[in-house]
């Protein structure tokens, strides 16, 4: 028996999704056609990409001419940032700031280097010892000094996606447009369990991938309000709205449709029942092993952990020996050992920030799966334990003349 609690990297496919895309593909099987193209098949894959937009702009609370679609959250955080960076710049060249939250997932944050390319400064917000970003102390209704002026654009993670905190997003939002910036935020975490609406969190941009919502790898959004100037370093035949050229993937779009429906008529019920599992879990830890953020505000579907070993590679090894999915951080960390940016930047030691451990939850997770996993840890941390002694004795015996 195997046990998936790597949710927050990817979840599996919903029965409804895979529905919609066979379903897709054979229509267009039998009636093939570009939805560009003017022709009887090009209007039947137009309505169905229509149809599907307007099914995810109900499930986000956004207007279906605010959909873009993309091949995932990385590229729609990537787009969103630095088209609208670019198009702020390019309506006034004295904007050339961005500003994000120091626990963005690397799409965002490693814009940066791009960014600088292209002659923009880049300013990262302090994180607290719980994993909230701290805002910058205004009055009233005023933006930051810093800011005024020169902001093109704000990005704040809704959840994290390592950590699982959840994120001042609306604050940071007034603040950003308080200074005529635009603000993004990538929202891919917090769909399961948070009831996200684009319009009502007053964003301008917001990213959102189908694999963590139980559609294909492969498809994604990008909400872009109407209306905001966007530059983008994908031209090509006009599609999305010149935003990402390129023919759409109509069978990927109706799976995200479909599964983005049923996420949020189930996310009430999911919520609930993921935050029994996660109480159970952090009821029956063994000593020494807590949880990282403390009772800072979190997504119910993921719990990260802070382990008695700077061996993260043992412990997974010794889960996965077990049948048992979990992850030391982010998915796009996975094979590299090295310390949490994000937890260092909470303000933990380097052993602290490899000691960790992320456990996330999906709308197929038991309490037998909960069970099992905290049954694998115990000996988890003894593998991880016994490779930190190996490790301490080869460190005394250099030291040595």
């Amino acid at each position: 028996m195997s046990v998936y609690l790597d949710h927050a990297a990817t979840t599996p496919l919903r029965e409804c999704a895979l529905e919609a895309w066979t379903r897709a593909q054979r229509d267009l099987a039998a009636t093939p056609g570009n939805p560009a193209a003017l022709h009887f098949g090009g209007r039947r894959a137009r309505r169905m990409l229509d149809d599907a937009r307007e099914q995810v702009a109900a499930a986000l609370g956004a207007d279906i001419h605010e959909v873009i679609f993309t091949s995932g959250a990385t590229e729609s955080d990537a787009l969103g940032v630095m088209a609208a960076a670019r198009g702020m710049h390019g309506r006034d060249d004295a904007r050339d700031l961005i500003v994000v939250s120091g626990l963005e997932h690397d799409a965002v944050a490693h814009q940066r280097e791009v960014a600088s390319r292209e002659g923009f400064s880049w300013e990262v917000l302090p994180v607290d010892a719980g994993g909230v970003s701290i805002l910058p102390r205004v009055s009233g209704d005023d933006a930051p000094a810093s800011w005024d002026g020169r902001l093109a654009l704000g990005s704040m993670t809704l959840v994290s996606s390592e950590i699982g905190t959840i994120q001042p997003v609306a604050d940071f939002a007034e603040l950003v447009q308080a200074s005529g910036g635009l603000v993004h935020s990538d929202a891919a975490q917090a769909i399961p369990t948070l009831d996200v609406s684009f319009a009502e969190l007053g964003l301008d941009l917001m990213s959102v991938g189908g694999h963590k919502v139980g559609a294909p790898a492969g498809i994604g959004v990008l909400l872009a309000r109407r209306g905001i100037p966007m530059t983008t370093d994908r031209p090509g035949g006009g599609h999305e709205r010149s935003i990402r050229s390129g023919t759409p993937d109509v069978a990927g779009a109706c799976a995200l449709g479909a599964a983005l429906a049923e996420v949020v008529a189930e996310r009430a019920a999911f919520a609930s029942r993921a935050a029994a599992l996660r109480a159970h879990l952090l009821s029956h830890l063994p000593e020494g092993t807590y949880s990282t953020v403390g009772e800072t505000a979190s997504s119910s579907a993921i719990i990260h952990l802070s382990l008695p070993t700077a061996r993260p590679e043992a412990v997974l090894m010794a889960f996965d020996m077990d049948g048992i999915a979990v992850s030391a951080g982010s998915a796009c960390h996975a094979g590299v050992t090295r310390p949490s940016e994000i937890v260092m930047a909470m303000g933990r030691s380097e052993e602290q920030a490899l000691g960790v451990l992320r456990v996330s939850l999906g709308h197929e997770t038991t309490r037998d799966d909960i069970d099992a996993f905290l049954a694998a840890l115990p000996v988890a941390i003894r593998a991880g334990a016994a490779l930190d002694g190996v490790a301490h004795v080869r460190n005394e015996r250099n030291e040595e003349p």
